[in-house]
């Protein structure tokens, strides 16, 4: 195969450049991720402007997503067949498109165009995702490329909490139909900066051909590949599982309000700000760039806190066991989309990060409702923690079996 592989720039100018793309693809991933949660944030005024139901209101939530696991595979192949810096600000163009068709939607009460105008959005957020992914890797050298998707990554769960905190704000200023177009120019006007930032610095790993038909189906034969995909389906299906049923658990267990519950467990994917570049930093410089310790580390600390957290007599224990459970299970969150990419060439990195990209959005789909069933079935929210630990042992298992990726993969 035909590869490019650019000179590193050894200039200060061209280093400051490559910090320079991480912080615009970190704010862009930052105002994606407020733009998806906004409904959630203003949840009853939605419900009340358009008279729906709690579950329409909440579906609304996850329409980009939905777009994003119907979609995503043929756009990750599209993705490797163009230049993903030019991707950007029009992937961006689509969610601002996105973001005015649900200010209009939700300013007329038209329901079915809220929901097609979120789909459409969804598209351009995928977009964003899996080319950020892409440019972090391609701008750092190998031994710093596991960080640099780590840290770009971690303003998705930043915007969520940006979108949590500043969307009921905005609605004092707009209304709750304005939130959404203004994080959407908000993308936009970073995703520019992006496209700048990225045109200043050298790319370690580019290639001449778009990926082929064999080359697709040597990626869909790849055991390794697939590995991968099983333990980020495991990995988001675990962060999923404390995210949305621990809030209900803690109100009934200690007998405290929603509010008070949710303000807790909202400390769970917070560390994630901090805990998945940790994660990617640890693999490059304490592991010399091996994946699988890291890995493993989450899968058995996640377990190890879940048992203990079951055995929690009181609140500040829990609470405690938790946000040390939230920084485990996402230390390898970031990792996976690194070390994915390293089990396929260059011309089908786009897809492998699609790749796992719909596995972990599936794996944040089914998880709760699967949750949901086994609470109805046995009466009882302790078996969350059965299922988490069922998770993590399963997690573990597929990681012992898993090649290695990074440094040492030819020994592994």
């Amino acid at each position: 195969m035909d590869k490019i592989l650019t000179d590193i720039r050894g200039s200060d100018d061209g280093s400051a450049w490559r910090l320079v793309t991480i912080a615009t693809g970190w704010l862009l991933l930052l105002f994606v991720g407020a733009y998806l949660i906004t409904p959630a944030s203003v949840l009853p005024l939605v419900i009340a402007d358009l008279n729906i139901t709690e579950a329409t209101a909440a579906a609304l939530v996850s329409m980009p997503q939905v777009a994003a696991t119907v979609i995503g595979i043929p756009v990750g192949i599209y993705l490797d067949r163009v230049e993903a810096r030019a991707a950007v600000p029009a992937a961006a163009g689509v969610l601002l498109a996105g973001s005015v068709g649900d200010w209009f939607a939700g300013s007329t009460g038209s329901v079915s165009l809220l929901v097609a105008s979120r789909l459409l959005a969804g598209i351009g957020m995928f977009v964003l995702w899996v080319v950020s992914i892409n440019l972090a890797s391609s701008t750092f050298p190998a031994h710093r490329r596991a960080t640099a998707t780590s840290v770009i990554i971690s303003g998705y769960p930043a915007g969520y909490a940006l979108g949590q905190l500043g969307a009921p704000r905005l609605v004092g200023v707009v209304d709750w139909p304005g939130v959404f177009p203004v994080f959407g120019t908000a993308a936009l006007v970073m995703s520019l900066a992006l496209y700048v930032a990225v045109g200043r610095v050298s790319r370690f790993q580019t290639s001449s051909d778009p990926i082929s038909v064999t080359g697709f189906k040597r990626v869909l034969r790849n055991q390794n590949v697939w590995m991968v995909v099983v333990v980020t389906v495991l990995g988001y299906s675990l962060y999923m599982v404390f995210n949305s049923w621990m809030p209900t658990y803690i109100s009934r267990r200690f007998s405290v309000s929603l509010a008070e519950s949710g303000a807790f467990v909202a400390l769970f994917p917070a560390v994630g700000i901090l805990a998945r570049p940790t994660g990617g930093w640890l693999s490059d410089r304490v592991f010399a760039q091996r994946r699988r310790p890291v890995f493993a580390a989450s899968f058995v600390g996640a377990t190890v806190l879940a048992v203990t957290m079951f055995y929690s007599t009181t609140i500040t224990v829990l609470v405690t066991m938790l946000v040390l459970a939230g920084v485990f299970i996402q230390l390898h969150i970031g990792l996976m989309y690194q070390s994915i990419q390293e089990f396929v060439a260059p011309t089908a990195a786009g897809t492998a990060v699609s790749l796992a990209s719909v596995a972990g959005w599936l794996g944040s789909f089914v998880a709760p409702v699967a949750a949901g069933e086994l609470v109805a079935t046995a009466g009882t929210y302790t078996v969350l923690f059965a299922l988490a630990v069922g998770l993590g042992v399963t997690g573990v298992f597929t990681v012992w079996q898993m090649a290695e990726s990074g440094r040492y993969r030819a020994t592994a």
